[in-house]
């Protein structure tokens, strides 16, 4: 996932941002996983996102835990199979490594924008990410 995310073109309509995978697979792992495994999870794709990105390395996972492990706590007030949950999952998982990053390494005038664009974009890809993710799931229960 993190090699097909690092390939995708840059939006020039959205100040040179790319559409995020990665955000989409940790909200992902955070509503399916029990919480250990989803703590463990999204963890190990905080890294690969740190891997892509110019934040300091580790503050990615470090956002992605903390989204994680409320996530797992309010797991029980959500219908995980809902578009708008996943959707929000996405962007909060999104905006938390992104908001973590700009506070390590500093907030600009367009930071904020540029936060909230990425939300919306990995929000968006999120239910795509979720059904495709589910159906896999099912075909290796069906074997």
């Amino acid at each position: 996932m993190a090699s097909f995310q690092a390939q995708q073109p840059t939006l020039g309509w959205a100040g040179g941002l790319k559409i995020e995978f990665l955000p989409a697979l940790a909200a992902y792992g955070a509503l399916s996983l029990s919480r250990r495994w989803a703590i463990i999870f999204v963890v190990a794709v905080g890294f690969m996102q740190d891997a892509l990105s110019a934040a300091p390395f580790g503050i990615s996972a470090l956002a992605y835990g903390i989204m994680a492990t409320v996530l797992t706590g309010l797991r029980e007030a959500f219908d995980r199979d809902l578009p708008w949950v996943q959707l929000g999952a996405g962007a909060v998982s999104s905006a938390a490594a992104s908001f973590a990053a700009c506070a390590v390494l500093g907030f600009s005038s367009g930071a904020l924008g540029k936060i909230l664009v990425l939300a919306v974009l990995s929000g968006v890809v999120t239910p795509l990410l979720f059904f495709a993710l589910d159906y896999l799931r099912l075909l290796g229960d069906a074997s």
